[in-house]
């Protein structure tokens, strides 16, 4: 053991291999991000809303509607108002 602390990673050879690395903060994290392309996709989404918004709002109603009469004919009141047994 002991040596030279200096050789730590260095420890095999290999012939012929070459690897390279690029430190964490050498890197660009938002490079590209905030370009031509992210405004085309905001615009392009706020097109399509107006045919995805709608229905999405009838049937979340609709889902909320259905839960509500649901819980209400579950009820013990609820149960006799509807004509059950």
């Amino acid at each position: 053991m002991g040596g030279n602390l200096n050789t730590w990673g260095h420890q095999s050879k290999q012939m012929g291999f070459y690897e390279y690395g690029l430190s964490p903060f050498q890197q660009k994290l938002f490079k590209g991000f905030f370009n031509p392309g992210a405004s085309k996709l905001m615009k392009r989404t706020g097109r399509q809303l107006l045919f995805i918004g709608p229905p999405f709002v009838l049937f979340y109603g609709l889902a909320s509607w259905a839960d509500s009469k649901f819980e209400q004919n579950h009820r013990k009141a609820g149960h006799s108002s509807a004509g059950g047994h």
